[in-house]
């Protein structure tokens, strides 16, 4: 029976970091960044709209096999609306937030990201949607 985690939360909050903090060695981890730079051979934080598409249609696919597997699946997103949540919810997934405020966001981001990266996460906070399920979740 699989196990899944999404670990989500705005840009440059450390989800990634928390998702290789708790990852075991046979634990598998799905993270968007990672697959980018995995297809287009870019820089991890490095985007195009092309691939992000490919990426996007995969991780959902990913998530419904993976439902059907045994083991440890750990996903990170952004996942600001409750829609973007919701398959991982149906998936029984344990939902952690990795939440810091806009403002330390966007200063991390300016120290280690390229400059759309701002971008990034402004449209994370307009669109954030709390969630109502939090009681199930971690807030880290």
């Amino acid at each position: 029976m699989a196990r899944i985690t999404l670990i989500w939360g705005p840009p440059c909050a450390g989800k990634t970091t928390e998702a290789r903090r708790i990852k075991s060695p046979t634990d598998i981890l799905l993270e968007r960044d990672t697959m980018h730079s995995a297809l287009t051979g870019l820089d991890t934080h490095t985007h195009t709209d092309n691939g992000m598409k490919l990426v996007n249609a995969g991780y959902r696919a990913m998530l419904e096999t993976a439902k059907d597997l045994n083991g440890q699946f750990i996903f990170v997103s952004g996942a600001a609306t409750q829609e973007q949540r919701q398959p991982f919810i149906d998936a029984g997934a344990e939902m952690r937030l990795i939440y810091v405020d806009r403002q330390t966001c966007l200063t991390r981001a300016r120290a280690e990201r390229p400059t759309e990266w701002q971008g990034y996460i402004n449209n994370w906070f307009d669109r954030y949607e709390t969630d109502q399920n939090l009681s199930k979740g971690v807030l880290i």
